[in-house]
């Protein structure tokens, strides 16, 4: 169940990376920060009653639609909510459309293809938590939707340990689905 991403995925929770500094944060209030860092850790722990891969990405991505009002963008929110009750073999298109606009077309390939496709383009951050090459399980969907996400919180200056947890939790359990 987990080969191949034992070279894939570092360690998910690595304690000591610092958040790249805030762009455009002044949009956003404080108050909305705090809530959306309180709606994360929530998000995190509800997910985390879950064993399988599948039914905790489900969970991220349902506490997601619900989370960082005012941080995230309703289109994104409003993805991840109908990608988690969507079918397994539509979750990634359903991610992949909802991600549209907030990351680069090249991010954006036509066709069938997993996430290594993407990476010369759109190599991983490093606070993810993945280094090349991606595993061969993860969907292209997954991973520009997480890049997306992660863009908007680091834009509005609410990226902290929270929202990297959720990216590396996220991408971790939707690369382990695609093993099952």
């Amino acid at each position: 169940m987990f080969r191949g991403l034992g070279v894939g995925v570092g360690l998910l929770l690595a304690s000591g990376v610092r958040a790249e500094p805030s762009l455009g944060g002044a949009a956003v209030s404080e108050a909305a920060r705090a809530r959306c860092r309180g709606d994360l850790e929530r998000v995190l722990s509800e997910a985390a009653r879950f064993g399988a891969s599948q039914r905790r990405a489900q969970a991220l991505l349902a506490g997601l639609s619900t989370a960082c009002e005012g941080v995230l963008p309703e289109a994104l929110r409003r993805g991840a909510g109908r990608a988690a009750s969507a079918r397994r073999q539509e979750r990634a298109g359903v991610l992949w459309e909802a991600a549209r606009g907030f990351v680069p077309e090249s991010c954006l390939p036509l066709g069938e293809g997993g996430a290594r496709a993407v990476v010369p383009r759109c190599p991983p951050p490093e606070d993810t938590h993945f280094v090349a090459p991606l595993p061969v399980s993860l969907d292209v969907g997954s991973y520009v939707f997480a890049l997306a996400v992660r863009t908007q919180l680091l834009t509005q200056g609410a990226y902290d340990e929270r929202a990297r947890r959720w990216v590396a939790e996220f991408l971790l359990r939707r690369a382990l689905e695609g093993e099952g």
